[in-house]
C-alpha cells in the first residue's frame, strides 16, 4: 500500500533515476564480489536473497531424504537408484563377479520399508524383485551378500509376491522394439513443432495428456529416481488462473484451455551437488512430452518458471507443494488455433553448436 502510494506522489520520472543509480551501484559491487567465492556468497547472503529459498528447500529435502531411509516417511527414490546401480553392475562387459557389495544390504532393507510403507507401485515393485533376484542369481557370494541374501529371502517368502516380470531386467539392445520412425519423419516432427499461444476453445481430453506424460516417463532420468510430477489443470478458468502466475504469458494466457506445472522433487537426492538434476531430468521428459502431444494433433508451449519470491509462494499455495518440491516450467497444451501465429525462432546452425576439441 505505502509502495503504491508513493508510486502516485513521486514522479515517474525520479523512480526511474533511482532505480537506474541503484542498478549502476549494484553491478559495481556484484562486480568486485564476483572474484572470490567468499565474497560471492557474502553478497548474496547481505544484499541479495535470491537464493535463500533455493537453499532452504534443499536442507529441508536433505531431511526428508535421510528421515526416509532411516524407514520414516518411505519414499522409493534410494531404491530406485540403488536398484538401477545393480542394473549397471548387471550389464557391464565383462562383469564383476563381486559387485554391489557396498550398497546391497542397504538396498535390501529399504526395499522392505518401501514394502511395508506401501510405497511402491506394481511397475516398481516387479522391477525390483526381478532385478535383485537377478543379481543374486549371478554375484559370488560374500558375507556381506549372503547377510542380504537372507533378508532378501525373508522378503520373498513373507512379504513380496515371488513373481516378477522377466522383462523387467536388462536386456539385449537387439530384445528392444523396433524402431519403426526414420530420421527424417523425426526431424519432421520436431521441426513443425512450435511454441503454440493461441489455442481453440476446445476441452483438452484427459487421456491424451495422460498418453502423452506416459511417453514422457520414459526420457532419461539421472539413476531412474524421475523426481518430477505434472500438475494437470485441463479446467480453462483454472489453466488460465495458474498460467497467469509466471510472467511472460501477458497478454495470451486468458486462452489457455490446459495447463502442465512441472515440479521437481529435491528430496530424491542427499547431497546438495545434484540439486540441479530436478530440471535436467524434467527438460529431458517434457521434451517427448512435447513431441507426443504433437503427434495426437495438440500443441504446447513450455513456460518458463522465475525464481522469484511471490511467484514461488503463489504456486506453492495454488499446488500446495512441499518445500522441498520446486516448480522447474509450465506447459500450455490445447488445439492449436488454425490462424494463429506461431514465431518462426531461427535456431542456430551445427557449425555454432558443435565443438571438437583437438
Amino acid at each position: 500500500m505505502l509502495r503504491s502510494g508513493l508510486k502516485k506522489v513521486i514522479p515517474r520520472s525520479v523512480i526511474d533515476y533511482v532505480q537506474s543509480v541503484l542498478e549502476k551501484i549494484d553491478r559495481w559491487i556484484s562486480g568486485i564480489a564476483s572474484i572470490f567465492r567468499w565474497s560471492s556468497a557474502l553478497y548474496y547472503f547481505i544484499l541479495s536473497g535470491e537464493f535463500r529459498r533455493e537453499m532452504q528447500s534443499v536442507l529441508i529435502a536433505r531431511k526428508r531424504y535421510y528421515h526416509s531411509k532411516s524407514g520414516q516417511d518411505s519414499t522409493s527414490f534410494m531404491l530406485r537408484r540403488n536398484v538401477h546401480r545393480l542394473e549397471k553392475g548387471l550389464i557391464m562387459q565383462p562383469r564383476r563377479r563381486v559387485f554391489g557389495e557396498g550398497y546391497i544390504v542397504e538396498t535390501v532393507v529399504f526395499w522392505r520399508l518401501c514394502i511395508d510403507a506401501d510405497s511402491l507401485s506394481d511397475t516398481e515393485s516387479s522391477w525390483v524383485n526381478a532385478v535383485i533376484a537377478e543379481y543374486f542369481s549371478v554375484v559370488e557370494f560374500t558375507k556381506t551378500i549372503e547377510k542380504a541374501w537372507q533378508a532378501y529371502l525373508w522378503i520373498t517368502e513373507n512379504l513380496a509376491d515371488r513373481e516378477y516380470n522377466t522383462q523387467h531386467i536388462p536386456q539385449s539392445y537387439s530384445s528392444l522394439p523396433s524402431n519403426c520412425i526414420d530420421f527424417d519423419a523425426f526431424k519432421a516432427l520436431c521441426e513443425r513443432r512450435h511454441s503454440v499461444r493461441w489455442f481453440k476453445k476446445k476441452p483438452v481430453p484427459k487421456k491424451l495428456i495422460d498418453a502423452a506424460v506416459s511417453v514422457a516417463t520414459t526420457a532419461p532420468s539421472a539413476c531412474n529416481r524421475q523426481p518430477f510430477k505434472f500438475y494437470v489443470f485441463d479446467e480453462p478458468e483454472r489453466a488460465q488462473s495458474i498460467g497467469a502466475i509466471p510472467m511472460g504469458t501477458a497478454g495470451f494466457s486468458h486462452n489457455f484451455q490446459a495447463i502442465v506445472v512441472v515440479v521437481g522433487d529435491l528430496s530424491a537426492y542427499p547431497f546438495e551437488k545434484d540439486r540441479h538434476i530436478i530440471y535436467i531430468d524434467s527438460g529431458l521428459a517434457v521434451m517427448q512430452f512435447q513431441l507426443a502431444l504433437e503427434t495426437q494433433g495438440l500443441g504446447s508451449c513450455v513456460i518458463n518458471w522465475p525464481d522469484i519470491e511471490r511467484h514461488e509462494r503463489q504456486m506453492a499455495l495454488e499446488l500446495k507443494i512441499k518445500p522441498y518440491e520446486r516448480p522447474v516450467m509450465l506447459v500450455a497444451v490445447g488445439y492449436p488455433l488454425a490462424e494463429g501465429k506461431v514465431p518462426y525462432s531461427a535456431k542456430k546452425t551445427v557449425s555454432e553448436l558443435v565443438v571438437r576439441p583437438k
